[in-house]
């Protein structure tokens, strides 16, 4: 630690940029633990080589969140260099030395020295990855999705257009008790997962062991599209710690006979038909397995399921009035909305997508593993309950899965629509993962075992690189741009207020923000600068624009000047906009920086007097 920080002092002083400096620093210091280790690079060992590339995996993880406290201390925190790189080098150096002590020189009286002891892997990662998103948690931009959330909470209902109302209620609390920040409307969504990861642990441990169980908490965190749901908060956060708690309760009643089990399963159920309908499958896989399985039909005759029904549409019942009163819009929105227009054969869109969520490795585990049981598995399901919870698994992930695979037939699914999908296969997948080789044999077998820990390492580069990326760009690449979900949506609306006090100082008026994309800008715009009630859409110019066409109807402009905003200098140079205007000005174009570097552009114009 001393190394590291003198060599920091002295590149510093040399004029050496202090991002490259800390970066340089870090390196002088990791080296000298590796160097002076009594297994490190001045010892004689066989496994010297594998060591070095442990040590540099470990070294370059460790970075992620050294350069990550770093540039949060002196870009958001305004810090001197010399005080946050003293921070950064007390966490980086901890978790370089508790990598290096787990996993380059682990002191084990295991025969195997290649042996994994999952529930290491699985502590050590689930503590890098909170940390990890603890650091960038305030420091990412709220995607556009987020702040449109926000904006629900802003227009707190029953229900709306696109979404049940559990998002907007979470966002709410939070940021009621924490005030307005990425921080608190993300909270909610760290604290779905956790839920939700208690759940899976029992859940598996219940079906497939211990061992299994920690496997899942693994995949729950390490897959890409659970890992962004427990940093993003959106109404798949909620959806699936309920999906998962759904599944748990689930496989009590079906599976452990528990009567109460169901009682549960309709709160979780209900408070998931409040984040996103689709968790109503469950209720369609529940029957079919109940229908399939001999010893489930006698639930058929039984008033517990029937009482959870009950239970899930009383908590419902907010949406159900709220739908009432509104000509059943949100239903509509969701259901024949989705099925009409024109068609598109998308059937190999939702196969991309589940590789995206699942990683080719999972995919080809939860592809092999619910296939017919093959000769080398019949061992493992050679009882009678053990028939039962691989039956489970299989009704419980085919059986939504269908609905999604019909869609995709004749329309274009979303990337997210089949995530909580794959609750119920984790569990036997993370069987298979941590299985050891005299559970199963076979080509898969030997396969699966030998790339998951690199398909693991790879998530957690792809991870740490990513944020990299958002945050600051990466050498030779750059900045991500606003439109493209990340970037500079904070400078984006300094700017944009700056010109908005021009404009009321030069009108005498305040006005009216209009992002010109379907929702993307107003979201963002009326989150970071606080103007959720001055905020509209391109629903005043005839298009869509979601709640945003309920929030700021178009009789309520009428007379105001509009600051239209823009990514797309083609649209706002539409003849078409002159006729809703008195008078309208010329496009104008702006810049947005980060850190003294250009990153992007943007267009706004002016248009006084709007006709409605």
């Amino acid at each position: 630690m001393v190394i590291d920080l003198l060599v920091f002092q002295v590149l510093f002083a040399l004029g050496t940029n202090v991002e490259l400096s800390q970066i340089t620093s870090f390196f002088a210091g990791a080296f000298t633990i590796f160097a002076f280790s009594p297994d490190g690079i001045l010892a004689a060992s066989n496994q010297r080589r594998t060591r070095y590339g442990r040590f540099l995996l470990v070294s370059l993880l460790a970075l992620f969140l050294r350069s990550g406290v770093f540039s949060l201390l002196m870009r958001n925190w305004h810090w001197q260099p010399g005080g946050a790189v003293l921070v950064a080098i007390l966490i980086g150096t901890s978790v370089l030395l508790a990598g290096a002590v787990l996993f380059v020189f682990p002191q084990s009286d295991v025969s195997d020295p290649t042996a994994i002891s999952w529930p290491v892997v699985t502590i050590s990662i689930v503590a890098y990855l909170f940390i990890l998103k603890l650091i960038f948690v305030g420091y990412v931009n709220l995607i556009p999705e987020e702040g449109y959330y926000w904006n629900y909470a802003q227009h707190l209902d029953i229900g709306y257009l696109d979404h049940p109302p559990m998002v907007a209620w979470l966002i709410w609390v939070s940021t009621s008790i924490l005030g307005r920040s990425e921080v608190s409307v993300r909270l909610p969504a760290f604290l779905c997962w956790i839920v939700a990861a208690i759940f899976m642990f029992r859940l598996t441990h219940n079906l497939y062991g211990k061992l299994a169980a920690f496997g899942s908490i693994l995949l729950l965190s390490l897959l890409p599209i659970y890992f962004g749901l427990g940093f993003f908060m959106t109404p798949d956060a909620p959806l699936v710690a309920a999906w998962v708690g759904c599944l748990y309760f689930l496989e009590r009643a079906l599976i452990g006979g528990n009567r109460s089990a169901w009682w549960w399963a309709g709160i979780c159920l209900g408070l998931g038909m409040l984040s996103k309908y689709s968790i109503a499958l469950l209720g369609f896989a529940t029957l079919i397995f109940v229908l399939i399985d001999r010893q489930s039909r006698r639930w058929l005759f039984r008033a517990e399921p029937y009482t959870a029904a009950m239970i899930s549409a009383i908590l419902f019942s907010p949406v159900l009035l709220w739908n009432f009163q509104n000509s059943w819009m949100s239903f509509v929105f969701q259901s024949s909305n989705r099925w009409s227009g024109s068609h598109e054969f998308s059937l190999h869109l939702l196969f991309g997508a589940i590789v995206l969520i699942l990683t080719p490795l999972g995919l080809a585990g939860v592809v092999w593993l619910l296939l017919p049981k093959r000769s080398e598995m019949a061992g493992s399901y050679q009882t009678d309950i053990r028939k039962r919870r691989y039956r489970w698994t299989v009704t419980f992930t085919l059986v939504p899965l269908s609905v999604f695979v019909v869609y995709s037939v004749l329309n274009r699914p979303k990337l997210n629509w089949t995530a909580p999908v794959w609750l119920a296969a984790i569990p036997l997948l993370a069987w298979d993962m941590v299985a050891t080789s005299d559970k199963t044999k076979g080509l898969w077998a030997k396969l699966s075992r030998g790339l998951w820990m690199p398909t693991i390492i790879a998530l957690l580069f792809i991870y740490g690189g990513a944020f990299e990326y958002i945050t600051r760009g990466l050498p030779g690449v750059g900045l991500m741009t606003p439109g493209r979900l990340f970037g500079e949506w904070r400078e984006l609306a300094d700017k944009v207020a700056r010109i908005e006090t021009l404009l009321e100082a030069r009108t005498g008026s305040k006005p009216l923000i209009v992002g010109m994309d379907r929702n993307f800008i107003s979201s963002e715009l009326s989150f970071y600068n606080d103007t959720a009630y001055n905020t509209g859409g391109p629903h005043f110019f005839g298009s869509r624009s979601l709640m945003w066409a309920l929030w700021f109807p178009r009789s309520r402009a009428v007379g105001r000047n509009f600051l239209m905003v823009d990514f797309d200098r083609k649209r706002l140079m539409s003849p078409a906009l002159a006729e809703y205007f008195e008078t309208i000005s010329d496009v104008s174009t702006e810049t947005l920086e980060n850190d003294g570097r250009v990153v992007g552009y943007f267009y706004w114009r002016v248009g006084y007097g709007y006709r409605g």
